[in-house]
C-alpha cells in the first residue's frame, strides 16, 4: 500500500478558497489535490534499468521560468535537467511558470508532490466548458497567461530522501534519482491528475470540478467518471474498481489498448487514479515513469509516449454518452437587478453531469421572449430600467427539457457612469490618499505590470509610472501587479509620500516613498537570507513570499506597514525609526498573550487614530479535506506605540457569532471620531462563497450588524467602509448603501475583472468609488 501524503513546510494552513472570474467569463479555483510520488524502498535491477534513456536533450519548444524555495544550490541541476527535457516534448507560446520547494515530510516514503496552481473553467479557447483545466492547459488553450504572476506548477520534494543530485543517470542501489522524481512530478502539475475526492468513512466519492484528466477516465463497462453524480457512493465504488484511460491518443500509444490506471482497494489519495497501474506498466521502460513508485537506482530521461499523449489527448473535446432521461431542474433560481439586464443565477444538481445538460432556455415575463444560455449566470440584456420583470428557466438535454422554474421579480433600474482616470489600465489593487493637497492614486497595473500614481491636477488626471520599468536608482523591472497601500507622513514643516507594493516574481514587499522632488526606492522584506522561523523573538529581513497582503498607518511613533509572511501564515510588521526598519511578529504564531495560530492575514486593513493604530486582519481556523476554508475568524490588533509587547488583540466575529467564515475581505476607516470596520462572512449554507456583509463600531458595538444583499447577487470584494456607508462587489459589479440600515443600491451594472481593492474618495463634495472596469481606472459615483 502506498500511504497518503502529510508534508510539514511551514506553519501556514495556505487558505485556498474557490475564487469566481467576472461573471459571464472564466472561472478560476485553487488546485487543492496533489500528485504524489512514492519510494518502493526497492532496488533496480541496475542491469535493466532505463538508463538507456540517457539521450540529448532536443530543442525547446516551450519557456520555463523556476522559482527555488529553499532548494539547495546543488540540487537544482536536476531540476533544470527535468524543465529542460519537459521544455523538448511540451509546446506551449506562454511562459510556464514553476515553484519549487524543498522541506521535509512526516510520511516515510514520499519522494515528490504536485499541483497545478489553478484550474481554470469556460475561457476562450477551452474544448468543454463543463471541464477545469489546469493552469499549463488553459494557459496553452487560451493562448495567454490566464493567471499572471502565478506559479503555473507548484513542487515540493522531501529533503531527507537520500537523493542522487548528478544527472549522470548513476544513482547506484541506495539513491534516487532526483532528475527522474522531478520529471514525474511535473508531470502532475501540467495535468496528470485526477480532481476526484474519496471519503474513506463513507466510501463516497466526489467529483465537484471534473478536469480534463477525469473526462477519459472510463470503466470497463463504458462509463466515465463523468456519467457519475458529483456526490455518491457510485462514484466512490468506481474510484476503487478497475479503470482506464480512454482518449484515443494514448490508446495508440499503448498498442491499441486502453492504458490501465492505478486504482488500488483501500483508495490512496495522492496515487489512486493519478498514475498508470504499476502491476501493467512497472517493468515497460519509458512508460512506467508515471507509475505511483520509484525504485532507488532507476531512471528516466524521457516523460513516456503513454504520459504524452494523454496530455495531448486532454487538449481535446472529450467524447460523452447520451444522457439516460430528461434532465433535472435548475436549483437556486435568482434574479438580480441590472442596469437595462438582469442576471440570472442558478445551480444544477449534483447529477447535473448524467443528464447531460446541454443549454438552458429562458423565457421573458412579460412578453414571452425566449433565449437560450449555456451557464450561470445569464445575462439577460434588452430590458427596460423600472419595468418589473420575471424569468421562467428549464434545462435540455438531448432528450428534452427539465420541469420549468420561475424566478422572483426584478426592476432593472439606472446606474452611475464612470469617469476615467487611466484609459489603459487593468488595476486589481490601489490604494488612496492626500498629497501635497492633491487627491492621489497608487495602482498597480496588471497589463504592464508597473506601479503607477494618478494624481489630480485641478479637473484632470495625471498619470505618471513610479515602478517597474526600469533597475536604475533600485527601483525595479519585475512584475508589481500585486497588493498596494499609501500612507502620508506629515511634520510641521514636510510631507512625503510612502508607497508600498509588491514584487510578485520574486514575492517582495517594496517601499517608494517622495518628498515632492525625488523617489527613493527599496525592498522592504522578502530578501532576507532565508525565512525566518516564526519561532525566533529578534526579527529581522525575512526570504518568505510577503507579497499576498499589506496595509500601513501612521501615527505619532511613527510610520508602520504590516503583511502576510505566506511561507508561515503569520502577519508581519515593520516600523520605520531614525535608525532604519524595525521587524516583528504581529500575530499568528501563538495562542498565548491574546494571540492566535489561525492562519492570518490573507486580508489586510489598517488605520491610525490620534497615538493608535488598528490592525484589522482574517484568520482561518480549519480546512476541509479539499482545503477550502471552513471556519474564520476576523480579528482586530490596536497599540499605541511601535513596541511589540503593547499589542492587544481581539476577535470582532466568527464561529461563536453564528457565521462558519468571517474575513473573506475586511476594511477598517475613521468614521468621525469612531472607527468603522466591516467584512464579508458566509453561513455553513453557503461556503466557499460570501453571503453577507457584517460591520461594527469598534470599542462602541459587541456584536456586528449584518447586510444580505440578496437582489443584488453574492457579496464579494472590493468591501470598503467609510462615515457614510458601505461599498461593495455584488455578483462580480459595485453595490453601495448609502447608511449601515439602508437597501442596496446597485452603482454601477459592468463586470468588475477580479478586482481586489478600491478606495473611496471625496472629489469637490462628491462622493466616488475607485475601481477598475474594462481595464480601466474610474470613478463611479456613489
Amino acid at each position: 500500500m502506498i500511504g497518503a501524503l502529510v508534508v510539514t513546510f511551514s506553519l501556514s494552513l495556505s487558505l485556498l478558497t474557490p475564487v469566481s472570474a467576472p461573471a459571464l467569463g472564466f472561472k478560476t479555483i485553487p488546485a487543492t489535490k496533489w500528485g504524489h510520488l512514492f519510494g518502493s524502498g526497492e532496488n533496480t535491477n541496475l542491469n535493466s534499468s532505463p538508463r538507456a534513456q540517457r539521450a540529448e536533450v532536443g530543442p525547446p519548444r516551450s519557456k520555463w521560468n523556476i522559482k527555488y524555495v529553499g532548494v539547495p544550490e546543488d540540487a537544482r541541476v536536476a531540476f533544470k535537467y527535468a524543465v529542460d527535457i519537459w521544455a523538448s516534448y511540451f509546446e506551449a507560446t506562454v511562459p510556464i511558470e514553476l515553484e519549487a520547494h524543498w522541506g521535509p515530510s512526516n510520511t516515510n516514503g514520499v519522494l515528490g508532490s504536485a499541483r497545478p496552481g489553478d484550474y481554470f473553467n469556460a475561457f476562450d479557447g477551452a474544448p468543454d466548458i463543463d471541464l477545469w483545466y489546469p493552469s499549463i492547459l488553459a494557459d496553452r488553450l487560451a493562448k495567454k497567461d490566464l493567471a499572471p504572476g502565478k506559479p503555473d506548477i507548484v513542487l515540493r520534494f522531501n529533503s531527507n530522501a537520500p537523493w542522487h543530485i548528478a544527472t549522470d543517470g548513476n544513482p547506484g542501489r541506495s539513491s534516487y534519482d532526483l532528475s527522474s522524481t522531478v520529471l514525474h512530478e511535473i508531470g502532475h502539475g501540467i495535468g496528470f491528475l485526477s480532481n476526484a475526492e474519496y471519503d474513506k468513512f463513507f466510501g463516497t466519492g466526489y467529483l465537484i470540478q471534473p478536469s480534463p484528466y477525469d473526462a477519459y477516465v472510463q470503466l470497463p463497462d463504458g462509463r466515465l467518471f463523468t456519467d457519475f453524480c458529483a456526490r455518491s457512493v457510485e462514484l466512490g465504488k468506481a474510484m476503487t474498481s478497475p479503470l482506464y484511460w480512454s482518449g484515443p491518443l494514448a490508446t495508440a500509444a499503448n498498442n491499441g489498448v486502453k492504458p490501465k490506471l492505478y486504482t488500488p482497494r483501500p483508495y490512496e489519495d495522492g496515487s489512486s487514479i493519478t498514475h498508470l497501474d504499476e502491476a501493467t506498466f512497472a517493468t515497460s521502460g519509458a512508460n512506467s515513469i508515471m507509475t505511483p513508485v520509484l525504485d532507488s537506482g532507476e531512471v528516466f530521461r524521457t516523460p513516456g509516449s503513454i504520459a504524452l499523449a494523454m496530455i495531448e489527448d486532454m487538449l481535446l473535446k472529450p467524447p460523452k454518452n447520451k444522457p439516460q432521461g430528461l434532465p433535472a431542474k435548475p436549483i437556486d433560481v435568482r434574479a438580480l437587478v441590472g442596469d437595462r439586464y438582469a442576471l440570472l443565477t442558478f445551480d444544477s444538481p449534483s447529477c447535473r453531469r448524467v443528464d447531460r445538460v446541454t443549454g438552458y432556455s429562458v423565457t421573458i415575463s412579460p412578453g414571452g421572449q425566449e433565449r437560450t444560455f449555456t451557464s450561470s449566470p445569464a445575462k439577460i440584456s434588452g430590458l427596460t430600467n423600472g419595468s418589473s420583470y420575471s424569468f421562467t428557466i428549464k434545462a435540455v438535454n438531448d432528450r428534452g427539457q427539465s420541469d420549468a422554474v420561475t424566478s422572483n421579480e426584478v426592476i432593472p433600474q439606472a446606474t452611475s457612469k464612470v469617469k476615467i482616470i487611466d484609459k489603459k489600465a487593468d488595476v486589481k489593487y490601489l490604494a488612496s490618499g492626500s498629497f501635497k493637497k492633491s487627491q492621489v492614486i497608487a495602482y498597480s497595473d496588471a497589463i504592464s505590470g508597473n506601479l503607477k500614481l494618478a494624481t489630480l491636477m485641478g479637473n484632470a488626471w495625471k498619470t505618471s509610472i513610479i515602478d517597474g520599468n526600469s533597475t536604475a536608482g533600485n527601483r525595479s523591472d519585475r512584475n508589481l501587479a500585486g497588493p498596494v497601500s499609501l500612507c502620508v507622513v506629515e511634520t510641521k514643516t514636510s510631507e512625503k509620500l510612502h508607497i508600498f507594493y509588491t514584487d510578485t516574481e520574486n514575492k517582495d514587499l517594496r517601499h517608494a516613498s517622495y518628498d515632492g522632488k525625488k523617489w527613493r526606492y527599496e525592498t522592504l522584506d522578502g530578501d532576507g537570507e532565508d525565512i525566518q522561523n516564526y519561532q525566533e523573538s529578534a526579527r529581522r529581513k525575512t526570504a518568505s513570499d510577503v507579497s499576498v497582503s499589506n496595509a500601513c498607518a501612521v501615527t505619532p511613533a511613527g510610520l508602520q506597514v504590516f503583511y502576510r509572511d505566506e511561507s508561515q501564515g503569520i502577519i508581519l510588521g515593520a516600523a520605520l525609526t531614525k535608525t532604519g526598519w524595525i521587524y516583528e511578529i504581529v500575530d499568528g504564531d501563538r495562542q498565548s498573550d491574546g494571540r492566535t495560530t489561525g492562519d492570518v492575514g490573507f486580508s489586510l486593513s489598517a488605520i491610525a487614530s490620534g497615538k493608535s493604530v488598528y490592525v484589522l486582519y482574517d484568520s482561518v481556523l480549519t480546512l476541509s479535506s479539499s482545503n477550502v476554508a471552513t471556519q474564520g475568524e476576523v480579528r482586530l490588533a490596536k497599540r499605541n506605540s511601535i513596541y511589540p509587547e503593547d499589542w492587544r488583540y481581539s476577535t470582532l466575529d466568527g464561529p461563536d457569532n453564528g457565521v462558519a467564515m468571517a474575513g473573506y475581505d475586511v476594511s477598517i476607516s475613521n468614521s468621525g471620531n469612531r472607527i468603522a470596520a466591516a467584512w464579508l462572512a458566509a453561513s455553513g449554507l453557503r461556503l466557499p462563497s460570501a453571503d453577507e456583509v457584517r460591520y461594527l463600531i469598534i470599542d462602541e458595538e459587541d456584536y456586528p450588524s449584518r447586510l444580505s444583499p440578496e437582489k443584488h447577487g453574492t457579496p464579494s470584494y472590493p468591501l470598503l467602509i467609510d462615515s457614510k456607508g458601505l461599498v461593495f462587489g455584488c455578483q462580480d459589479r459595485l453595490c453601495s448603501v448609502g447608511s449601515y440600515s439602508s437597501t442596496p443600491r446597485l452603482n454601477n451594472g459592468a463586470t468588475l475583472n477580479n478586482v481586489k481593492d478600491g478606495a473611496i474618495v471625496t472629489i469637490n463634495k462628491v462622493r466616488y468609488a475607485v475601481t477598475s472596469i474594462s481595464k480601466k481606472l474610474v470613478l463611479v459615483r456613489l
